[in-house]
């Protein structure tokens, strides 16, 4: 018979979902409002879409409490998601945090076989996901002069640019929940984490806009968007460079550059069960050799 945690997590999975997946687009509007030119800005705009990514948490703080109220084994791991929703997206279950719920997939198992396939069916999505974005990034670079004149350019590149980063987020949050060695991932994927968390200083900026704009301080609004360009600049000079790098990914001999490490990695734990086994082994000997001695010893006292 399932326990009450268990039906919560099968119930809440597809909402708490979609409640991840708006948020994190709610915000990928407000960024994406905050990075538009100056020229263009919206303040109630991008009030709008703020306001509306700061009025998802009490959803996931509902949720936070409810777990706390059945005392679900995992509870404390809630606050994570009250604190930064996003890492709702994929969460672990409740119950021993062996399983997981995915879109297509529903509840599986957490595995290295998990790992493979969710990797696997996500590879093709985010190379189209990149190919894509490449004709942006050649009009935000090449054709800069026209994209200032056009006001429908601007909008059709910035919406590419939120989209490909709801992509790399989604992407880098699930995959990031599967695997067991968080810290050996980020330092594999630092690019990745770089291009998801660049945006936050925009939108941390945003905290102080209205501000601005009340006191019409030129200065500092110069300032702000200064750094917001110099931001943007590097945010699109990583993700040109992770965009070369997922389609190298592709040709048969980063395959076996990538086969050949995780061979490495595989014979890395090997070694690693072998030392312990050796110890196990060290520390049964003795014993066995005491109680053969034991054993003589009484024979001969017979």
């Amino acid at each position: 018979m399932k326990s009450t945690t268990q039906k919560s997590d099968e119930i809440l999975a597809v909402p708490m979902f979609l409640a991840t997946v708006a948020i994190l687009s709610f915000f990928a509007l407000t960024v994406q409002e905050f990075m538009t030119r100056e020229e263009h800005l919206s303040v109630t705009r991008l009030m709008i879409f703020f306001w509306l990514t700061m009025a998802m948490y009490p959803i996931f703080w509902i949720e936070s409490l409810w777990h706390f109220a059945i005392d679900s084994p995992r509870k404390w791991r809630t606050l994570f998601a009250c604190a930064l929703p996003p890492l709702r997206l994929a969460r672990r279950d409740m119950e021993d945090g062996s399983r997981m719920w995915l879109p297509i997939l529903g509840w599986r198992h957490i595995d290295e076989d998990l790992h493979e396939e969710v990797e696997r069916d996500l590879s093709v999505p985010m190379i189209i996901v990149a190919v894509m974005i490449l004709p942006l990034l050649a009009i935000d670079f090449v054709w800069a002069a026209q994209l200032e004149q056009h006001r429908w350019l601007q909008v059709v590149v910035e919406t590419g640019y939120s989209i490909t980063w709801l992509a790399f987020t989604m992407e880098f949050i699930v995959m990031f929940s599967i695997v067991d060695k968080k810290i050996l991932y980020l330092k594999a994927h630092w690019v990745d984490l770089l291009i998801i968390c660049l945006p936050l200083i925009a939108f941390l900026r945003a905290f102080r806009l209205t501000h601005l704009v009340r006191l019409q301080n030129v200065t500092r609004a110069t300032r702000v968007y200064r750094m917001r360009g110099l931001a943007l600049r590097v945010w699109r000079g990583l993700l040109a460079m992770d965009v070369i790098s997922r389609l190298a990914r592709m040709s048969p001999e980063a395959k076996i550059e990538t086969l050949r490490k995780l061979i490495q990695e595989k014979q890395q734990e090997i070694d690693g069960l072998e030392g312990e086994i050796a110890d196990l082994e060290t520390q049964i000997k003795p014993a066995s050799e005491s109680n053969a001695a034991n054993k003589l010893r009484e024979g001969e006292a017979a």
